[in-house]
């Protein structure tokens, strides 16, 4: 893999951990989960993310509006939640593990 300019972690975790080591000379490794390690060889920084009510109403009408899609890369049932923990853990997923908790 080719080192990127830029990790932006929201995970934190052994990922951040690892992160480092993929960001180039002069990149910089983001976290909004937790602080990136001390001794990471390259630029870090942490910050919290709070949400403002106008800004979810905005993605909300985006969503409803089907204009962001996300990602899927499988879905479980609730009976086959530690499944779906296990399939979140994995390397190589294409996107988010979702669990169905009743049919629509």
């Amino acid at each position: 893999m080719a080192p990127v300019d830029l990790v932006f972690d929201t995970v934190g975790g052994e990922l951040l951990a690892r992160s480092a080591a993929v960001v180039r000379e002069g990149g910089r490794l983001v976290s909004v989960a937790e602080d990136p390690p001390a001794d990471a060889p390259v630029d870090t920084r942490y910050f919290v993310v709070e949400p403002k009510r106008d800004q979810l109403a905005e993605i909300t009408g985006l969503i409803d509006g089907g204009h962001v899609r996300p990602a899927i890369d499988s879905v479980f049932p609730l009976a086959d939640a530690r499944a779906a923990f296990e399939r979140s853990m994995a390397p190589g997923k294409a996107g988010k593990v979702v669990i169905r908790i009743a049919d629509a």
